[in-house]
C-alpha cells in the first residue's frame, strides 16, 4: 500500500513539473516572436475586436520592440494597447497611451501609425467625452495621414466612424459613402470592411424605415460574425432590436436586446453596454412594463457611470419619467424629469469647457506640423540658394494655410458654442414647461401635524418610570431629529433662494447684496454662504452671476432680441458692462458681442440655426 502511494506520489510530481515546463516553453515561444510576427498578431486580433487578448500582445511588441530598438513597432504597440484600454472602459490609460503613441509617431513620421492614432482619439472624444466636434476634427485629421500614406482600408474605417457622428434619414452622402465600405469590403475579401458596410447600411435603412432592407443587412453581419467572432457584435443586435421593435414584434425586440447585453458582458464590451440597456427599457415601455422598464433603464444608468459615458443619461431619465408618469408616480416623475434636465446642463458646461480646452489641443496640434515644416525647410536651406527661395514660397503658403485654416477652426467653434447654446435653451425651456403641467396635475394634499408626522400621539404622556437606557435613547433621537430638522431647513432656504431667482428674477436688483438676499429669506449671511456653498458649491456672487449669465446667454440665443449690449447687462443687474462682459466671456468662451455676431451669420442659414447641420 505504501509502494502505491509513493508511486502515485512521484507521478503527480512528474506531470507537474512536465506541466511547468510546458508553459515556460509556451511562454518562450511568444517572447520569442520577432516584431514583426506579433505586429501581425496584434493587427489579427484587432480586426475581430478581440481587446483583452490584443492588450496582451502590444505588451509584448512594446517589449520586443523596445529591445530592438524599433520604433515603429513601438509605435504601433502603443496604439493597440490604447485601443484596448480604451474599449474595455479604461479610458484614463486609453488616452496616456495613445497620447505617447502619437509622440512616437510624430518623431519616426510614421503616417499610417499617426492615421490610426487620430481616428482612435476621434472615438475616445465622440464616446467617453460626448464631444462630436472635436470627434470629427480627428477624424478628418486622420484621413489627411491615411491619403498622405494610401492606406485604403483606414479611409473606409474613419468614413464609418464619421457616418455614426452625422447619420440622418435624409443623409444620402453618408448612405453613399456606407456603400462605398461594404463594396469595398466585398472587392477586397475585406471581411472586416464588409462587416462594417454591412451595419451602417442596416443602420442608415432603419433610420429610412426600410426594416426589411435592414434586417437584410443584419443577417449578413452575423453571418460574418459566426464566422469571424467579431468581439463588437453586441452593437449589431441592439440596432436588430430597434428593427424588430420598429417592425411590431417586441418579443423578438426583447430577446435580442437581451442577447446584446449578454454578449456586450461576455466580450468585456464597456462602451456597448449602455447602448443595449437603454433599448432593452424602451422595448419593455413599449409592451407597457413600465415597472420592469424603470428597472432596465437604472441599469443603463450604472453602465454609463461605469464606463464614464454620460451620452445616454439623459435619454435613460427621460424614459425613467415616462414609466413613472404611466404608473402614476407624478412626483417621481417630476425628479427625474428634473434631473433629466440637470444632466443636460452637467453635459452642456462640460461640453463648453471640453470646448475651449480643445481649441488650444488643435492649436498645438497645427503648431507641431508648423514646426516640422520649419525644420525641414532650415535643413533644405543649407544646400542651395534656389532651394532655399523655393522652399521659402512653399514655407509662406503653408503659414497661409495654417492661418487661414485656424481661423475656420475658430469660427466652426464659436458657431458650434453658440449652437449648442441655443438648442440648450431651447430644450430647458421645453422640459420646464413639461414640469409646469405635471406640477398642475398633482391634487393639492394638506401637511400632516407633528403629532401624525411622527406617528404617535400628540398628547402621549412621558413615562417617568423609563430606565436611564431609554432615557439616553431618547436623547439620540432627539439629536437625530434636531439635525434632520437643521438640513430641512437648510433645504428650505435654498429651494427658497433658488425660487427668488427663477421666479422673481431678484438677480436683476443691481442693488441685491449678501446682506439684504439672507435678510429676505430670514436668515444671515454666514449661513446663507455655508448653505450656498454645501448645495450648489458656490459662493454667494458665483451663485446670483449663474443666474445672469445664464439669462444673457438665453437672451443673446433669441434672434429676435435685438436689445443693445447696454441694456441688457444693465437689466440684468450688472453694475458695469466690464463686470458682465468678464463674466460671460469666462462662462461661454466668447464675448457676448461674438456671440451675437455669430448668431446673426447662423440664422442666415437655416440649417445652421436648427442645429441640423454638420461641421464641414
Amino acid at each position: 500500500m505504501r509502494r502505491f502511494q509513493r508511486l502515485i506520489t512521484t507521478l503527480a510530481t512528474l506531470f507537474i513539473i512536465i506541466g511547468s515546463q510546458a508553459q515556460l516553453r509556451a511562454q518562450e515561444g511568444k517572447t520569442s516572436l520577432s516584431a514583426d510576427q506579433l505586429w501581425q498578431e496584434c493587427e489579427r486580433e484587432r480586426s475581430l475586436c478581440h481587446y483583452d487578448t490584443l492588450l496582451s500582445r502590444a505588451t509584448l511588441l512594446l517589449q520586443r520592440a523596445h529591445d530592438e530598438g524599433n520604433e515603429r513597432h513601438e509605435a504601433y504597440a502603443l496604439f493597440y494597447q490604447g485601443l484596448a484600454h480604451l474599449f474595455t472602459g479604461q479610458r484614463d490609460k486609453a488616452l496616456s497611451a495613445l497620447n505617447l503613441s502619437r509622440d512616437k509617431a510624430s518623431e519616426t513620421e510614421n503616417d499610417s501609425v499617426l492615421a490610426l492614432v487620430t481616428n482612435t482619439l476621434g472615438i475616445y472624444h465622440a464616446m467617453t467625452e460626448n464631444n462630436n466636434f472635436v470627434a470629427q476634427q480627428f477624424f478628418f485629421k486622420s484621413l489627411e495621414y491615411a491619403e498622405k500614406a494610401h492606406y485604403e482600408q483606414m479611409k473606409g474605417r474613419i468614413y464609418g466612424n464619421l457616418l455614426t457622428l452625422t447619420h440622418a434619414d435624409n443623409d444620402t452622402t453618408g448612405l453613399d459613402n456606407a456603400v462605398k465600405i461594404y463594396d469595398y469590403g466585398k472587392q477586397h475579401n475585406d471581411y472586416e470592411q464588409t462587416f462594417m458596410g454591412a451595419y451602417y447600411l442596416a443602420m442608415y435603412y432603419n433610420l429610412r424605415g426600410e426594416n426589411d432592407k435592414s434586417e437584410k443587412y443584419i443577417q449578413e453581419s452575423l453571418t460574418l460574425h459566426q464566422r469571424y467572432q467579431y468581439d463588437d457584435v453586441a452593437s449589431v443586435y441592439t440596432l436588430y432590436s430597434k428593427v424588430k421593435s420598429d417592425m411590431g414584434d417586441l418579443t423578438g425586440a426583447e430577446q435580442l436586446a437581451v442577447t446584446a447585453i449578454s454578449l456586450a458582458q461576455q466580450y468585456n464590451q464597456a462602451f456597448l453596454l449602455p447602448d443595449a440597456y437603454l433599448q432593452y427599457a424602451l422595448v419593455l415601455h413599449e409592451k407597457g412594463q413600465y415597472g420592469r422598464s424603470n428597472e432596465v433603464a437604472m441599469q443603463a444608468l450604472a453602465a454609463c457611470e461605469e464606463s464614464s459615458g454620460r451620452t445616454k443619461s439623459v435619454a435613460c431619465y427621460e424614459l425613467i419619467a415616462k414609466n413613472c408618469q404611466q404608473l402614476g408616480q407624478k412626483d417621481q416623475a417630476l425628479d427625474y424629469l428634473g434631473r433629466a434636465n440637470r444632466a443636460m446642463d452637467t453635459l452642456s458646461a462640460i461640453n463648453m469647457e471640453r470646448l475651449r480646452h480643445e481649441q488650444d489641443i488643435l492649436n498645438d496640434i497645427t503648431q507641431k506640423e508648423q514646426d516640422a515644416r520649419v525644420r525641414k525647410q532650415q535643413m533644405a536651406d543649407q544646400r542651395t540658394l534656389n532651394i532655399v527661395l523655393g522652399v521659402a514660397l512653399v514655407l509662406l503658403s503653408g503659414l497661409l494655410a495654417v492661418i487661414i485654416a485656424s481661423y475656420r477652426r475658430r469660427n466652426r467653434l464659436y458657431k458650434n458654442i453658440v449652437r449648442q447654446n441655443a438648442l440648450a435653451v431651447k430644450r430647458e425651456e421645453k422640459l420646464k414647461t413639461r414640469i409646469e403641467q405635471l406640477k398642475e396635475q398633482q391634487p393639492h394634499t394638506t401637511s400632516p401635524t407633528p403629532a401624525e408626522a411622527a406617528g404617535t400621539p400628540a398628547d402621549t404622556p412621558s413615562d417617568e418610570t423609563s430606565t436611564s437606557s431609554a432615557a439616553q435613547e431618547e436623547n439620540g433621537a432627539a439629536r437625530s431629529r434636531s439635525l434632520i430638522d437643521d438640513e430641512r431647513r437648510a433645504q428650505e432656504i435654498y429651494e427658497h433662494a433658488c425660487t427668488l431667482m427663477e421666479k422673481d428674477r431678484l438677480f436683476t436688483d443691481p442693488q441685491l447684496n449678501r446682506e439684504r438676499f439672507a435678510e429676505i429669506l430670514g436668515t444671515n449671511r454666514t449661513y446663507l454662504s455655508k448653505i450656498l456653498k454645501e448645495k450648489s458649491g458656490m459662493t454667494y456672487l458665483q451663485f446670483v452671476n449663474s443666474y445672469r449669465i445664464n439669462e444673457a446667454i438665453r437672451l443673446l440665443s433669441d434672434p429676435d432680441t435685438l436689445s443693445p449690449l447696454k441694456q441688457i447687462w444693465s437689466d440684468l443687474g450688472f453694475n458695469s458692462p466690464v463686470t458682465f462682459y468678464k463674466q460671460f466671456q469666462q462662462a461661454v468662451g466668447l464675448s457676448p458681442a461674438i456671440y451675437r455676431k455669430q448668431l446673426l451669420e447662423m440664422r442666415k442659414t437655416s440649417e445652421e440655426w436648427s442645429g441640423e447641420g454638420t461641421e464641414e
